[in-house]
Formats: C-alpha cells, sequence, structure tokens
C-alpha cells in the first residue's frame, strides 16, 4: 500500500461514513422532536400530498360541526317554545271545555282566551336565537328577527339543511303571528294588523274562538259515499262571514276544470284518485287542503268533518254521500278551532323533532368522520417512536464510532514522518 499526504483513502471513506451517519442522526432527530415520519413533502412527497388533503377534510369538518351545534340551537330554542306553545293551547282547550259544562261567564273566558293568545305570541316572539326565528315573523317580533330560516352546512361539499319559518304564512294568506298561522286569530283578508278578540277593521271579519259570533259547520258523510263519488269538477264550498266563498274542487284525473278565481270565490284544487285511493283517504286530503287554507278542519270519531274559520255560515257538496254542512254549536265550534290548532302546532313541533334529529345525526357523523381522518393522517404522517429511539441510540453511536475512525485515519499521514528520521 502505498503512503500519500496528497491522498488520504481512508480518511475520505471515515469522512463519507461520518457525513451519512449525521444526516441519518439529523432525520431521526427531526422524527423524535416533531413525532412525524414525514413532515414535509421532501420526507415523501406522495403521503405528504394525501395527508394535507385529509388534514383539509379535517378542517372543513371543524366547519361543518360548528355549522351543525349553532343549527342545533335555533332548532332547539324554538322547539323548546313550542311545547310550551301546545301545552298553553291544551290548557285553553281544558278551560273552554270546563266553562262549556260550569256556565262560566263568557267575559271571563274572553279574557283567559286573550291572554293565552298573547302568551303564545310571546312565547313565538322570545324564541329568537342570534335573529333567528322560526316561529313569527319579524312583523310581529320586530327588529330582533333578521332571518326566517337557518341554512346549516352539512356536508363537506357545502350541501345545506334548511330549517325554515313553520308560520311565515297561513293558507296561502301572509301572517302576522304564529295564531293566525294557528288559525285563531287571523282575519277575513289577511295581511292586516289583528288583536286578539279585539275589534276588526270595517268590511273584514275576524276569527275570533270565544265570542257570540264564533261560527262553523259539521260536513257529515253518508252510506252514499263511495270512490266514484269523487269525480272531476265535484266540490265542497264553504260560505264565509263576508259573503265570499272557497270552493274545494276534486281533481281525479288530472283534467278537472278550475273554477276561476274571482272577487267572492276562490278555487283550491284537491288531487285525487278515485281508483286507488280509499273514500277515506280523500276526505283526509279535503281535510288537509282546508286546513292549509286558513280553515281550521277536524276530522271527528263519526267520519264528520267540523270546520271553523273566516266567519264561516255554512257549506254546500256536489259530493255524493258528503252532505251539506250543518251549524256548530258556539263551543263546539271553538273546541274545534283549538282542536285544529293543537294538530297544527304539534305537526309545527314534528318538524322541528325530525330537523333536531337530523342534526344530531349529521354531529355524530361529523364526528366520526373527523375521528376517522385524524387517524388516518396518523397511520400515514406519525413516526415510530419505539423504533426511532433505538435508532437514534444507533446513530449516535455510528457517530462516535465514524469519528474514531476518522481520527484514526487522519493519524496515517503522520507516521509518514517517522520515514524521514
Amino acid at each position: 500500500m502505498a503512503f500519500s499526504i496528497n491522498t488520504n483513502n481512508s480518511s475520505m471513506a471515515a469522512l463519507e461514513s461520518l457525513r451519512m451517519t449525521a444526516a441519518d442522526l439529523a432525520k431521526t432527530e427531526k422524527q423524535v422532536a416533531t413525532g412525524l415520519a414525514v413532515g414535509s413533502a421532501a420526507d415523501n412527497p406522495a403521503i405528504y400530498a394525501i395527508a394535507q388533503q385529509m388534514n383539509g377534510n379535517i378542517s372543513g369538518l371543524a366547519a361543518v360541526s360548528s355549522s351543525l351545534s349553532f343549527g342545533a340551537q335555533v332548532v332547539s330554542t324554538a322547539a323548546s317554545a313550542s311545547s310550551n306553545i301546545i301545552s298553553t293551547l291544551q290548557t285553553l282547550q281544558n278551560s273552554v271545555t270546563t266553562a262549556g259544562q260550569t256556565g262560566i261567564d263568557n267575559p271571563t273566558m274572553q279574557t283567559q282566551v286573550a291572554n293565552a293568545l298573547n302568551q303564545i305570541n310571546t312565547y313565538a316572539r322570545n324564541s329568537t336565537f342570534n335573529g333567528i326565528n322560526l316561529l313569527t315573523t319579524a312583523a310581529d317580533a320586530g327588529a330582533t328577527v333578521t332571518s326566517n330560516k337557518v341554512a346549516i352546512v352539512d356536508g363537506l361539499q357545502g350541501s345545506t339543511l334548511n330549517v325554515v319559518n313553520q308560520a311565515v304564512t297561513a293558507g296561502g294568506v301572509s301572517t302576522t303571528s304564529l295564531t293566525d298561522a294557528l288559525g285563531l286569530t287571523v282575519s277575513m283578508t289577511g295581511g292586516e294588523t289583528v288583536i286578539p278578540n279585539g275589534t276588526a277593521a270595517t268590511g273584514q271579519v275576524k276569527q275570533t274562538i270565544l265570542t257570540a259570533g264564533a261560527s262553523g259547520v259539521n260536513i257529515g258523510l253518508t252510506s252514499g259515499l263511495v270512490q266514484a263519488s269523487f269525480a272531476n269538477a265535484s266540490n265542497v264550498m264553504l260560505t264565509n262571514g263576508d259573503g265570499t266563498t272557497t270552493t274545494f274542487e276534486f281533481d281525479a284525473a288530472g283534467t278537472a276544470p278550475v273554477a276561476a278565481n274571482t272577487a267572492t270565490n276562490k278555487t283550491i284544487v284537491v288531487t285525487v284518485n278515485n281508483a286507488t285511493e280509499t273514500s277515506n283517504k280523500m276526505i283526509g286530503d279535503l281535510v288537509n287542503a282546508m286546513n292549509s287554507n286558513g280553515y281550521n278542519a277536524v276530522t271527528q270519531s263519526n267520519g264528520s268533518v267540523n270546520v271553523t274559520g273566516k266567519g264561516m255560515t255554512g257549506s254546500t257538496s256536489t259530493v255524493t254521500g258528503i252532505s251539506a254542512g250543518t251549524t256548530l254549536a258556539t263551543g263546539t265550534a271553538v273546541i274545534t278551532t283549538l282542536q285544529s290548532a293543537i294538530l297544527r302546532m304539534t305537526g309545527i313541533s314534528s318538524t322541528l323533532g325530525n330537523a333536531t334529529q337530523q342534526i344530531t345525526g349529521m354531529q355524530t357523523f361529523t364526528a366520526d368522520l373527523s375521528d376517522s381522518l385524524t387517524s388516518g393522517v396518523g397511520a400515514l404522517t406519525d413516526a415510530d417512536l419505539s423504533a426511532a429511539s433505538a435508532k437514534l441510540t444507533s446513530l449516535q453511536t455510528k457517530q462516535s464510532l465514524a469519528i474514531q475512525s476518522l481520527s484514526i485515519a487522519n493519524s496515517q499521514s503522520q507516521s509518514i514522518l517517522s520515514l524521514f528520521r
């Protein structure tokens, strides 16, 4: 072996080994310090890109979770008020029924009714959460209400669950308060300011639920009612307190001629299938149409239908088996109106309950998905610290040996001096 002071191959080999060991040691120390095996694109470009996409989804899910939490509070506030409103209506029905049995004087009962209606509207107005109210309008609650719906982001792609106001319209007529939407205080033409049990403006018929003028009809059914009775253009017509009529016209095949709406008549089409649907089902469609158009319709145990609202004075029918209406006693009319209001409010409560279930389900799913993505990112990028610890010890030992080896290689050139002594 030739000795040279210009080229020391042993030293170069030792130095290269030391450099490689130092690089591995630095990488391992970084893993131990950060806990990440892939902390940058330089560590592993493909895995780093996948991990960053997953981290983006995790951040998106955090935003979804926040939106769901906010929406849950809005719906919960409305649902809580809804429960109190139903309880108030049930108490009022009990009081009205008791008054009919015990003869409590009418003015006293009217005061109780007025207080109950005001309480219902107060519950609705106070169910505002961060400017959103699902039970009444800004016209009723004032400037505190800035929105009548909540759009809840429930997916990473921006999909939304919309929960809308439950009392913006009633029977196709704009309403002011929740008691309007429940058919308790709405006046004949709609849109005007209404005071519970107050005096209507000239030319308007005011719906009240406890006055000497409280009215309604019972629409009876006879044995002649069969599926074929619901022929095209057959109808049930309600006569309102101001002399106008509302015609509920059956459309059995999509071809029923619809009577033109006029100043004195409004026609509502009730779509049925008299070949496949039962008579009870089609009567149910009629009841739903009435309740959706400003009336209070309740099916009785004998199959007949009690209808109140808009100062009704009577009804006629061209449907074989559906008789003309007979006037309801005042007490029965009042109770029918309250029963219908309770049914409507129960429907509102059910809608809010369904929304709550959807939100709760999405919250659970979002949390589980976020946890799964977090685990996935960890599996891709986290360092095995037990292995890193062992490797760190090994590399530190290798580094010490490499330094010692380099020291020995460097000392070889010194031995050449002995040859010249």
